[in-house]
């Protein structure tokens, strides 16, 4: 293995200055090699080591599971269990399973979305009053089994049940069942951000240049929240190889892939993606970045970890094992030279998003996601910040694939233009959240706090930042940021 170009990589990337990252390498459940650069506090130079914490972010989500798969162990609970089982106050009109819920096949609305909407703001976002918007909770986005789409708010419902069905906190019992076996002692849930932590590094954004604070807020875990550092995840990488110290019938439980309702099996096991040649999963929030990865040919694992959002660590943590181990770039992909697309205008039939391309001289852009060219081999790749992601354009359908390349590309059809009228005035309520949507001069607001303006949109739609809505029988149709057609009703006020 040759370390030292990791290391070499791993100090072109970040000044001394600039927030931090920091790489661990294991093999056998050992570090041969952590690296790291930058400050884990710009605004006092201290600067990023071994030891450093970081939030991990979504990358959590392997270590909530393994605490639902000890309860299991234990006789306490099965994967198959209802969750109304053990959070009864939930509201959900049909059963979603526990497995459901740490696969993403539950077709639980996403938390974050539900927040933006309601205006609870994160730094008041406990796991209690979290699950006080969650109560209210009765529809899912498809029948629980038959598909997919990455929810936040299974593996905060996982967190309650762990705490319920164990008495105590998930963090308390991943200290004592995971991270003191495994002798990870300073790896915690963080439940309190108001508390300091020893050697956590701030968080910051700077994926637009100079770097603003943007640290951890909620204290909502399950789904996130594990602080932890390049040393101290030694252990859990020889538990990913072989299931040492925890058991193997754990390890192997963990990375069981989801199988959907008629035989489709999805590349999600229980808080960790399989890929090609390899399983991991990555975390973002806020200003920290993550990905652990683990390739079980070599035996090999990488942990990037970031207070910074201007590294991709996905793309990093590949690139790393390359270095390592020898491996060839992949190459990029030949330039081509097809026509622009004749149509513009797409939608998305199962998560009702809309699409619109715009062709530029160097290809297609497309509003918040970037600039594509075409490819020798018939898809459109994306430049600069939209690099890894890809479109492909076939008669009526459209594919667009953006984030890790172990998530599906989403489907689009082709779609009616935009319409030139604006949204008609109007008044909804959500039953389930308690909330009501005001359509009024162009702009919706909707809960708390939220205003945007909305602009027609191709099917017949209409966006509102991060939102597409639609008018349906009367009512309002809201999804994006991870929900699917959430249902406003309309009211006379």
């Amino acid at each position: 293995m040759d370390l030292e170009r990791v290391k070499r990589e791993v100090f072109s990337l970040v000044g001394p200055d600039t927030p931090g990252l920091a790489v661990g390498v294991y093999t056998g459940g050992a570090a041969v090699l952590t690296a790291a650069q930058g400050a884990a506090c710009v605004e006092f130079g201290v600067p990023v080591d071994e030891r450093t914490r970081f939030d991990i972010a979504s990358a959590s989500k392997q270590f909530t599971a393994a605490c639902v798969l000890l309860l299991e162990r234990d006789g306490k609970l099965g994967l198959d269990d209802d969750v109304r089982a053990h959070v009864p106050e939930l509201s959900l009109e049909v059963p979603v399973t526990l497995r459901q819920c740490l696969q993403h096949t539950g077709g639980l609305p996403e938390w974050y979305g539900l927040q933006a909407l309601t205006g609870v703001p994160l730094a008041e976002m406990t796991e209690r009053r979290l699950l006080e918007v969650l109560t209210g909770i009765r529809h899912t986005s498809f029948a629980p089994g038959t598909g997919w789409a990455y929810s936040n708010t299974g593996y905060v419902l996982a967190a309650v049940v762990v705490g319920r069905v164990a008495g105590s906190s998930l963090a308390e019992f991943a200290r004592e069942r995971l991270f003191e076996p495994l002798g990870m002692a300073e790896s915690v849930f963080r439940d309190d951000a108001s508390v300091p932590l020893e050697r956590l590094a701030y968080g910051y954004a700077n994926a637009q240049g100079e770097p603003r604070r943007a640290d951890t807020q909620e204290s909502a875990v399950g789904d996130g929240g594990l602080v932890t550092s390049v040393a101290e995840l030694a252990p859990w990488f020889g538990f990913l190889a072989d299931g040492r110290v925890l058991g193997a019938d754990l390890r192997d439980r963990l990375l069981e892939r989801a199988v959907l309702a008629d035989g489709t099996v999805r590349p999600y096991a229980l808080g960790i993606y399989h890929g090609e040649d390899w399983f991991g999963h990555a975390g973002g929030m806020h200003g920290y970045r993550s990905n652990l990865l683990y390739l079980p040919d070599p035996g090999v694992g990488i942990a990037v970890l970031s207070n910074q959002t201007a590294i991709d660590p996905v793309r990093l943590s590949h690139r790393l094992a390359r270095l390592l181990l020898g491996g060839e770039e992949p190459p990029r992909p030949e330039p081509g030279t097809s026509a622009p697309p004749e149509r513009l205008h797409w939608h998305d039939p199962a998560g009702d998003g809309t699409l619109t391309l715009e062709p530029t001289a160097e290809g297609i852009a497309i509003p918040d996601v970037g600039v594509f060219t075409t490819g020798a081999d018939g898809r459109w790749h994306g430049t600069g910040d939209a690099e890894g992601a890809w479109l492909e354009i076939g008669g009526d359908r459209l594919l667009l694939r953006t984030g890790p390349p172990s998530r599906p590309p989403v489907v689009f059809h082709a779609a009616e233009p935009p319409s030139d009228a604006p949204m008609a005035d109007g008044v909804f309520r959500s039953p389930e959240l308690g909330i009501d949507a005001t359509v009024s001069d162009g702009e919706v607001r909707v809960g708390r706090e939220l205003r945007l303006p909305s602009a027609p949109a191709p099917g017949g739609a209409w966006q509102a930042g991060p939102f597409t809505l639609r008018l349906h029988e009367g009512d309002l149709l809201v999804s994006g940021a991870g929900l699917r057609r959430m249902r406003f009703e309309g009211t006379h006020g």
